[in-house]
């Protein structure tokens, strides 16, 4: 994942285009993304997604589980006010 990648997800953050989902702990486009964005937001995912199997391995844990638990724990209390979330329903909530 590059400082670009980084840098245009917070971007589309601060619009509210894009924003983190309590379900498996990944990123996903609330409106529709440009495919720069996409691609932005897929490799942001794949990474996460490596690290949360290697994390859950050891306990025999999805990567859907590690990830929820990731959310939690370490994501929701970094969300911004203004900035949404989708929550555990699958509503997008704005903080």
């Amino acid at each position: 994942v590059t400082n670009e990648h980084k840098a245009h997800v917070d971007n589309a953050k601060a619009q509210g285009i894009v924003g983190e989902q309590a379900a498996d702990g990944l990123l996903g486009c609330r409106t529709p993304c440009a495919i720069d964005l996409r691609i932005a937001v897929d490799t942001i995912n794949e990474a996460r997604r490596a690290e949360y199997a290697r994390i859950g391995r050891p306990d025999n844990l999805s990567a859907e589980v590690v990830g929820a638990r990731n959310f939690e724990r370490f994501i929701m209390p970094r969300i911004q006010a203004g900035q949404w979330y989708r929550n555990a329903q699958g509503q997008w909530v704005r903080r």
